[in-house]
């Protein structure tokens, strides 16, 4: 899932929440904030975070996690595989309703309604078949037009109540893509009457039969949901109202006082405003925090194939200084590997999250691997990212050595001398061939959001004091929030994206493997290719496809596919899976930074009454969750976790 870094000061909310404890709740209302408005609620359609935090509040999918973390029946009461898991069978719940933003019941949900959602997505070639396409049998032949029965897709109703899917090939862990927008449900009468308003967004854009239906929407104002008086597990929904108010980011410390006034259910306690982290900890001693760090990898990415230099939506906005001689030797400099070594190994990362999360939490998000952590362990409990840490060291011992560890909350990368080195050798190679420098790099900002604004005039004092100004300058281009989204998060294509290096996005998993992560730089199918300039082609002519080879996308991409084609071997597949990964940090094709998640932060939200998710949507589920009546302390939140690990492991 496609996510935006602003987004974190929105996401953090609940994970400061934890995610048995028994509380009485003060409050059935929930108040927080927002910080970008959603473009659409086609669930069908995005693949963007800020589409999917909602509509998993507002559409219910076959199964789910809860609060422990294991998945469980939501809209399918049982399911089954086969012994090779090619095939998996659901029944469905009778019962659950379809009710539109006026309460009114709809229609019953049944097993048409996820055979109705592929076809949808298939044949409007949604940004989500990469889910699909490769997964469910027939699903890629269909998309290319080779086969146009859709019955010969691997997704069948059996009757109103059973359902069943068959895949291309075993695939273990196929449920844990069941929690994502791909696997999700429509009424196909309500999607045909609507056809292009469906997900428009307002309260009838679509229907509803989870937890809440959204009751108001206005743009950088409010949202607000009412509890879904049908639905079919409402005795699990404890909060009735939930209102989201906007926050542009310009007061980072607006958050912390609201929470403070009584109105806000969590806040996070900043700390570069040493007078406002003094009060809150003379008042807030026993319950300052610090949030769990969740798998959530943002990254810093070069624009590989810019086309745009200036904002697509107004073309008088953040436009570029350099001129077109600049522009060709900055794009030289790019696809040079060791020009990008010396930005990775310069690039001062903890100094940067300082300007978002204070001097004293800089280290604290700070993810090193692409893939999170805590998302997919070996048998013997092994996590895959130390999968990782091995294969950068067999791969590059002389810049990994045996003392490297790629563990998070840590900087193993920022060497100055490291850096110096390999831009001698990118200075040399590139004034070879015609490149003038200073290379100049481009970073589009946001103006209105003031932490990432100073993160990326740090960035720019940094890598400019680590190479001096006759060899690298870095322009700051700022704009307005409509057109830093356009220029960046919201860009429609890999040519709008309007930038040279950028930390704007990051990717969530959307299911329990490590290929959740990998797929999306693949060159022909990567979700994350327009936030590095490049659009997906194979065609060998495009200025796209000669890009992605020259930074070896492609020979990338042979290694995930040939570690996916491994089922039957878990420590074979995150060894194979953990080689190609080490090729994009040797490489130094995306720069991992930070994950959600290692700030402080204050609630009186219950610890571990929202469903526990590594991956998929259910983490930013309101349904379960317990607003008590007074702020949790650190003594009661070391209560219930322990209460959760003890009923965890029953």
């Amino acid at each position: 899932m496609l996510k935006k870094t602003v987004l974190a000061v929105a996401v953090l909310a609940l994970l400061f929440a934890g995610t048995v404890g028994a509380a009485t709740p003060k409050s059935k209302d929930y108040v927080n904030v927002f910080t970008s408005d959603p473009r659409t609620f086609n669930y069908l359609e995005s693949q963007r975070q800020t589409t999917s935090m909602h509509t998993t509040n507002f559409v219910d999918g076959l199964i789910e996690h809860d609060k422990y973390g294991v998945l469980r029946p939501a809209l399918a009461e049982s399911w089954s595989s086969n012994a090779d898991t090619t095939v998996w069978t659901f029944n469905i719940r009778k019962g659950a309703k379809w009710v539109t933003g006026d309460l009114e019941v709809y229609a019953e949900v049944k097993a048409q309604d996820w055979v109705d959602a592929m076809k949808f997505m298939l044949d409007k070639k949604s940004t989500l078949t990469y889910l699909i396409s490769g997964f469910v049998k027939n699903a890629d032949k269909y998309l290319a037009g080779e086969i146009t029965d859709f019955a010969q897709v691997g997704v069948k109703a059996k009757g109103d109540y059973v359902l069943e899917y068959t895949l291309e090939k075993p695939i273990p862990y196929f449920e844990t893509l069941l929690t994502y927008n791909p696997y999700m449900p429509v009424n196909g009468e309500f999607l045909n009457a609507k056809d292009k308003d469906f997900g428009k967004v307002d309260k009838n854009g679509i229907l509803y039969n989870g937890a809440y239906i959204l009751s108001n929407f206005t743009s950088k104002s409010v949202m607000e949901y009412d509890a879904n008086p049908s639905y079919w597990d409402k005795e699990h929904v404890t909060i009735e109202h939930i209102k989201l108010v906007y926050d542009d980011g310009k007061d980072p410390d607006s958050r912390f006082n609201n929470f403070d006034a009584g109105i806000y259910a969590s806040a996070q306690v900043n700390t570069d405003n040493e007078a406002l982290f003094a009060r809150a900890q003379a008042k807030y001693k026993e319950n300052i925090y610090r949030a769990r760090q969740d798998s959530t990898t943002f990254l810093y990415a070069f624009n590989y194939d810019r086309n745009a230099f200036a904002s697509p939506a107004d073309p008088t906005k953040g436009k570029t200084p350099k001129t077109a001689k600049e522009q060709a030797d900055t794009q030289a400099a790019i696809l040079n590997r060791n020009f990008r070594k010396a930005i990775f190994f310069g690039m001062d990362r903890p100094t940067i999250l300082a300007q978002r999360n204070g001097e004293v939490n800089k280290l604290a998000a700070i993810r090193n691997s692409y893939t999170g952590t805590e998302l997919s362990k070996d048998k013997a409990g092994k996590d895959y990212t130390k999968y990782v840490e091995d294969a950068l060291k067999a791969r590059n011992p002389a810049d990994f050595p045996k003392t490297f560890k790629i563990d998070d909350a840590q900087d193993p990368y920022y060497n100055p001398t490291k850096a110096k080195a390999y831009m001698a050798k990118a200075k040399a190679e590139l004034t070879a061939k015609g490149v003038k420098f200073p290379i100049q790099l481009d970073t589009a900002t946001d103006i209105s959001y003031t932490k990432g604004l100073r993160g990326d005039r740090s960035m720019k004092a940094n890598l400019e004091a680590v190479f001096g100004t006759d060899t690298l300058i870095v322009n700051v281009v700022e704009m307005d929030t409509d057109n830093a989204d356009a220029s960046t998060y919201y860009a429609e294509s890999g040519s709008q994206s309007n930038y040279d290096i950028g930390g704007y996005t990051g990717w969530g998993p959307d299911f329990g493997d490590p290929y959740t992560f990998l797929q999306t730089l693949e060159p022909e199918i990567g979700a994350v290719l327009i936030q590095i300039g490049l659009d997906a082609t194979d065609d060998p002519a495009s200025s796209d496809y000669k890009a992605a080879t020259a930074i070896g996308l492609y020979e990338y991409a042979k290694k995930v596919e040939a570690a996916n084609n491994i089922y039957d071997d878990q420590a074979k597949r995150f060894k194979m899976f953990a080689e190609a990964e080490a090729q994009l940090l040797d490489d130094a094709i995306v720069f991992p930074y930070m994950s959600y998640g290692g700030g402080f932060a204050v609630t009186r939200i219950v610890p571990y009454t929202i469903p526990f998710a590594a991956y998929g949507t259910d983490e930013y589920k309101f349904k379960g969750m317990i607003v008590g009546d007074k702020v949790i302390t650190l003594a009661e939140r070391d209560k219930l976790k322990a209460q959760w690990e003890k009923d965890r492991v029953a």
